[in-house]
């Protein structure tokens, strides 16, 4: 080791040395002629026979020089800066070789660093390998829907498990706080996002506070007698620029003013990937925070993630085991005040609950845009692999150039390893630069990707800056690339005969085998294109079915208001009112032709299931057969969609409270359950609620464009006895959905100023919102098919400029034999059009 070090210092004072190396051979040579000189001889002859004595001086001088230094580093550092001349001659060449590989490493750069930001990097906590989740935002879900994963849990649930759990060091749940509107320093209202959670949320994660502290045992022990927050760094960055004064300061969060304890970890942004925190809040003040919900006393009420770090020596199925049977045990217990059946029992024993591995996080955006990245990986690979086959033909053609130099080298004594070494040290040298030029693309479009992938009009807040893993996947890419493209040039380039390759009218020397080689590589790019322009014209093909699909209503002039009146203050007893009053003040809007009202409004995005359907005549032989989506409605719902019923009546003003309790089925549902029997009249059966089934009604589009229909029933609004968190107006415009916002926006304000109003959007904006993964494939696969094209269009045009250029006195003969320019031009585009050929086909 020592040696080793010394070689390495020595290559930093090479000047000295190589003055100490000359000062020695200079004395041994003085010292052996005077030796030469006492025997007799004159002094020339003295310093001749000096000379021949000592051997060769360069020789020895080489010798000294590997004893004391690196010769691969040292040759390898001179065949850089050789690179670097021969690349920087041509600096045309440069360039179109830089810029070709900059966009193929550069796309595939951008994607990977989404691709990382979402899939594959872990929270920036202590030991994230030991993190263990329970619970699944990817899709929201009740504890049991139709036999899906247990994915969320009740407060009181996660109590139970965060006691009597053996295979956790600490348990922690986190819930979204729903609306959130701040005031800061008495200033006007703004939306920020928040999550409740437990008090060991920042001791269980491992991580503390920039400033101040974090939530401490206790925080959230004590019902609505705790009103701190602890704020993440990039909210007291962006908001209160860096204010060292912030701990103590008050925030008043839905109309409660709340005190600033401390601010998280730089880095830190929250469990939930693609969901940036602003604030954290303690569940005990989960009352005051969503006024009038009281879901922390509600075993039903499902809506908690549980994250849990393992104890030393518990494995990850150990953890997975002891939760699903400690989630079961405590289902069963909360249903036995409710004399649980054997069928019940059945059930939830049957049950899947959601355990995985939580280094990662939760995210919802995993399930968004895993697929889409999937794909455009797939695509911008082949990119990638047609700027490789566009910089190889280059090299191909500039090793005629290059003809002479090499045949020199190879005359003196170079070998021809030596020589390869050398040229693929060109080549990864360009594929460094493009691959530098590449990152700073991929840095600018990873932000564009980001906001062509979000469904809203802020971009998702993913962290797509250059880290170490961006950094090291570039230069991987950029080693095999220029590897990729420059083996078989160096090769061919290489491969000589010299008599021939020296003469002065020598064509150069790649050959015939060269000229196959390019031929075969413009095939190969033309192949790839077509399959990447196929592909794109597909994925259009896909998105314009959607964009035009029969969603069963007239989308254009349709709104969507949805407001939280629990969140204003409303109780349980007012809501049904107060969404009445509303109803009826909207119906007079000036530009408003009809209105109603649903719990789940169109491309809302909320669902409503259930999954205990009974029904005369029909016997359930899987579970999944019980099972259908179903929402509340309004009178004329239907009406004012425009969709029309098939059979029976709509839902009127006599559909309330006290009247008959009664549903509509959809299509789908009225086949599936009664065939060719008319339904009408019928009973059904959902859970504890019976029903008189009073129409049918065509299959609409009502959360998804994709698929089958799916059953789907419908029961009054105005019948339910308590109230729901929020509710959304459909409202049927009589001119554009767009221009008529506005207007409605100030109906409600002038209607209740307090009112929170979660979205205001026509209906087609919520459709085009489900689509933007569809959109996104077919916007950047379109780009990089394009993209595609241009290179093999650019690789065809240096082929044969190259071929051309190799078969000029050739041409030259035929023109002076007779040959007009016509018949020269049919010649080249013959053989164009043979490559173009045998790629389409192969493609």
């Amino acid at each position: 080791m020592r040696t080793l070090l010394a070689r390495f210092a020595n290559l930093f004072r090479r000047r000295d040395l190589e003055d100490r190396l000359e000062e020695e051979v200079r004395f041994h040579l003085e010292m052996e002629a005077e030796k030469q000189v006492r025997r007799g001889l004159a002094p020339q002859d003295a310093a001749f026979a000096a000379k021949s004595a000592f051997g060769g001086e360069q020789l020895a001088k080489e010798r000294y020089r590997d004893q004391r230094g690196l010769p691969v580093l040292e040759l390898l550092i001179k065949d850089i800066q050789y690179g670097f001349r021969m690349i920087g001659r041509n600096r045309g060449f440069t360039l179109i070789a830089v810029l070709s590989l900059a966009l193929g490493i550069g796309a595939n750069t951008a994607i990977f660093t989404l691709i990382d930001a979402v899939l594959l990097r872990s929270l920036p906590v202590e030991a994230p390998g030991e993190l263990v989740a329970v619970g699944n935002t990817a899709r929201p879900g009740g504890m049991s829907q139709g036999g899906v994963r247990i994915d969320q849990f009740s407060y009181p649930m996660y109590q139970r498990l965060r006691d009597r759990n053996q295979v956790f060091s600490g348990l922690l749940a986190s819930g979204r706080a729903g609306l959130l509107d701040a005031s800061i320093d008495g200033g006007g209202l703004e939306r920020i996002v928040g999550r409740l959670v437990s008090d060991n949320f920042f001791e269980v994660l491992g991580i503390g506070a920039s400033m101040g502290r974090v939530f401490a045992t206790g925080d959230d022990r004590k019902r609505g007698a705790n009103p701190v927050v602890v704020i993440s760094y990039n909210y007291w960055m962006n908001r209160f620029a860096h204010d060292s004064g912030m701990i103590g300061r008050t925030i008043k969060l839905n109309g409660l003013d709340y005190t600033v304890i401390g601010v998280g970890p730089r880095g830190f942004t929250g469990e939930v990937v693609g969901q940036s925190a602003d604030v954290w809040i303690p569940l005990s003040m989960q009352a005051q925070v969503n006024l009038g919900d009281g879901r922390l006393d509600e075993k039903g009420a499902t809506w908690l993630l549980l994250l849990g770090r393992r104890k030393p020596g518990v494995s990850f199925e150990q953890a997975r085991a002891e939760m699903t049977a400690l989630i079961i045990q405590t289902m069963i217990e909360f249903e036995a005040g409710a004399k649980i059946s054997q069928d019940q029992l059945r059930q939830i024993r049957s049950e899947k609950v959601y355990v995985s591995p939580g280094g990662k996080g939760f995210s919802s955006l995993r399930n968004h845009v895993s697929e889409p990245l999937m794909i455009l990986m797939f695509v911008v690979g082949f990119v990638l692999l047609i700027a490789c086959a566009n910089v190889a033909n280059l090299l191909l053609a500039r090793a005629t150039t290059r003809s002479k130099e090499i045949s020199v080298r190879l005359a003196v004594g170079a070998t021809r390893p030596r020589l390869v070494r050398q040229l693929l040290t060109e080549s990864i040298l360009l594929a460094s630069l493009g691959g530098l030029a590449g990152m700073l693309l991929a840095w600018a479009g990873s932000g564009v990707l980001l906001r062509l992938a979000s469904n809203r009009p802020a971009p998702i807040p993913l962290d797509v800056n250059p880290n170490p893993t961006m950094l090291a996947f570039t230069a991987g890419v950029s080693l095999l690339t220029g590897i990729l493209f420059g083996l078989a040039p160096a090769m061919r380039s290489t491969r000589v005969e010299l008599a021939s390759a020296l003469k002065e009218s020598a064509r150069g020397l790649t050959g015939r085998g060269g000229f196959q080689l390019g031929k075969i590589l413009v095939v190969a790019q033309v192949a790839l294109s077509l399959l990447l322009l196929v592909g794109a014209g597909l994925f259009l093909k896909s998105l314009q079915n959607l964009e035009t699909l029969d969603v069963g209503y007239q989308r254009s002039s349709l709104i969507i208001l949805e407001v939280y009146p629990r969140a204003s203050g409303y109780t349980e007893a007012q809501q049904l009112p107060m969404a009445q009053q509303l109803l009826d003040r909207l119906r007079q809007v000036p530009g408003v032709s009809g209105a109603t009202v649903s719990v789940n409004g169109i491309f809302s995005g909320t669902e409503s299931t259930s999954d205990e359907l009974e029904f005369p005549g029909y016997t359930m032989t899987r579970r999944e057969d019980a099972t259908a989506n179903f929402d509340s409605v309004g009178p004329h719902y239907f009406q004012v969609l425009g969709v029309p019923v098939l059979a029976g009546r709509e839902f009127d003003e006599h559909d309330v409270l006290k009247s008959e309790p009664v549903a509509i089925l959809n299509e789908s549902m009225a086949r599936f359950y009664f065939g060719s029997r008319d339904p009408v009249g019928q009973p059904m059966k959902s859970g504890k609620e019976r029903y008189r089934i009073v129409g049918v009604t065509r299959d609409i589009r009502q959360q998804d464009l994709k698929g089958k229909s799916e059953r789907r029933f419908y029961r009054p609004y105005f019948q339910q006895a308590g109230g729901v968190p929020g509710f959304c107006f459909e409202i049927r415009a009589n001119a554009d959905a767009a221009s008529m916002t506005s207007t409605i926006r100030r109906e409600v304000q002038s209607f209740d100023k307090n009112l929170k109003i979660f979205r205001l959007e026509p209906v087609h904006v919520l459709i085009d919102e489900s689509i933007t993964d569809d959109r996104l494939i077919a916007q950047l696969s379109g780009f990089f098919g394009v993209l595609a094209l241009v290179l093999a269009a650019t690789g065809l045009y240096g082929i044969m400029a190259y071929t051309i250029s190799r078969r000029a006195n050739e041409i030259g003969l035929r023109m002076a034999l007779g040959a007009s320019q016509a018949e020269l031009v049919r010649m080249v585009l013959r053989e164009t059009l043979t490559l173009v050929g045998a790629g389409i086909i192969i493609g």
